[in-house]
C-alpha cells in the first residue's frame, strides 16, 4: 500500500511538473499578465508557422478544403503567444508533420484578427489546433504546446478518421452551418 501512495504521489509531482511544458495560453485579456498584453500590443509582432504552408484566414481555408476534399489543419494562434512560436519552431518543423501536412489544408487563424473564429470554435488557449473533416464535421481537438511526434500522431489519427467515415448526414450539416456561418459574415 505504501509504494502504490509514493508511485501515485511520484506521479502527481511528475505531472504537475510537466504542467509547465503543457503550453497553454489564454488571451492577454484572460490572463491579465502586462507582459503578455505589452507583446500583443507590439506592432509588427508575426504569427509563426515553421515549415507549414497555411492558408489564412478560416473562410479561405475552409474553401479550399472544400474544393479539394482534404481535412483541415486549423492553427489557432496569436503573435504574443510564446508557446505558439515555440511549437511552430519545434513541431511544424517535424520532418514527418511537414510531410502529413500535404494531405490537410492547413489553416492560421490569428486570434487578434479573426477573434469571432475563435469564439466560434470556443478556443480559449493557445496553441489549438483543430482538425476537421473536408466537410468541416470536428474530428480531434490539440490545446497546448505538443512536440513533434505528438502532433504527428494527432495527424494520422485525424487522417485515418477521415477516412474511415462516410459521407453521412453529419457531415453535410456541418458543411451547411459552416456555410451558412460563412455567409452571414461569422466566420
Amino acid at each position: 500500500m505504501t509504494r502504490q501512495v509514493v508511485r501515485v504521489c511520484a506521479l502527481l509531482a511528475a505531472s504537475l511538473l510537466a504542467g509547465c511544458e503543457i503550453g497553454v495560453e489564454g488571451t492577454p485579456e484572460a490572463t491579465q499578465q502586462p507582459a503578455i498584453a505589452t507583446s500583443a500590443a507590439k506592432p509588427g509582432t508575426r504569427v509563426a508557422r515553421g515549415h507549414l504552408r497555411f492558408v489564412e484566414h478560416y473562410a479561405d481555408g475552409y474553401s479550399r478544403a472544400v474544393s479539394e476534399g482534404k481535412p483541415m489543419f486549423v492553427f489557432f494562434t496569436a503573435g504574443w503567444c510564446h508557446f505558439c512560436h515555440q511549437m511552430a519552431e519545434e513541431a511544424f518543423t517535424h520532418p514527418q508533420v511537414v510531410s502529413l501536412s500535404e494531405h490537410f489544408v492547413c489553416i492560421l487563424v490569428d486570434a487578434d484578427a479573426e477573434p469571432d473564429v475563435c469564439r466560434q470554435f470556443e478556443v480559449t488557449g493557445y496553441p489549438t489546433i483543430q482538425f476537421l473533416s473536408p466537410r468541416g464535421a470536428a474530428l480531434q481537438r490539440i490545446v497546448g504546446k505538443k512536440p513533434g511526434h505528438q502532433l504527428m500522431m494527432a495527424m494520422q489519427a485525424a487522417l485515418q478518421s477521415v477516412a474511415r467515415r462516410p459521407a453521412g448526414a453529419d457531415d453535410a450539416q456541418a458543411r451547411k452551418d459552416n456555410l451558412d456561418q460563412i455567409s452571414a459574415g461569422k466566420l
